[in-house]
């Protein structure tokens, strides 16, 4: 458990430093060409976005499937569920009812996912169309 957490600690310090380099390159680039900076950032924007909340929404339809187990079997967590050491089990009423508050969770995750997505793809494509800052070309 704790070279899980000392690796992901130091993932994490190791892109932050990354993306940090990324963005002081691209501001570099917004002063001598802000339109293809923009459009870089919107390609990012746009694909990062995207790929953050389709894991998201993957972990959402996941909850889904083990609500609707743990609704089924009347055991919460389902069986086979993954989980850090010991875990109380609840059966019976009091399972089908974390299970329902689970599936609750789980689509209200869902569609913050949807909702995050479509968000940064807009941000994405106000980016793209967006001259403000940069004078006009031509005569």
């Amino acid at each position: 458990m704790i070279v899980i957490v000392v690796s992901a600690a130091a993932i994490g310090l190791a892109l932050s430093s990354a993306l940090q380099s990324h963005l002081a390159t691209l501001e570099a680039r917004a002063v001598t060409d802000p339109i293809a900076a923009r459009a870089q950032l919107a390609v990012e924007f746009r694909v990062g976005g995207l790929a953050l909340f389709a894991t998201i929404f993957a972990l959402g339809v996941s909850l889904v499937v083990a609500s609707l187990r743990a609704q089924r079997d009347e055991r919460f967590p389902p069986a086979g569920a993954w989980g850090f050491g010991a875990t109380r089990v609840i059966t019976g009423p009091a399972a089908r009812r974390a299970a329902q508050v689970g599936m609750v969770l789980a689509v209200a995750l869902i569609a913050c996912a949807l909702a995050g997505a479509w968000l940064s793809w807009e941000i994405g494509t106000r980016l793209l169309v967006c001259r403000a800052g940069v004078p006009p070309v031509g005569p």
